[in-house]
């Protein structure tokens, strides 16, 4: 039997009346709900446009792969997630 068949409208406030008791979960650290980033969870990505020293682009391109674009997001990414200060130069 489909249990989605046998909810009624009733039930259904029912159950959304009930409070959920989370007294026996512990609290999740910062760090610990930044690991949760799903690995299959494509973000909305927006093209930009940048000036990047030419060094450090190389940097990026060096398996001489395609791909650069996603290292240097997943450089940022790993940065920003880390606590990586921006400072002005």
């Amino acid at each position: 039997m489909n249990t989605a068949d046998t909810l009624t409208a009733e039930k259904a406030a029912e159950l959304k009346k009930r409070t959920i008791d989370f007294s026996d979960i512990p609290e999740m650290t910062k760090t610990e709900a930044l690991e949760l980033y799903p690995r299959n969870w494509k973000p909305v990505k927006k093209a930009i446009s940048v000036r990047i020293d030419s060094d450090t682009l190389e940097w990026l391109k060096q398996p001489q792969e395609a791909g650069y674009q996603k290292r240097l997001n997943a450089a940022l990414r790993w940065a920003r997630l880390h606590g990586c200060p921006i400072q002005n130069f």
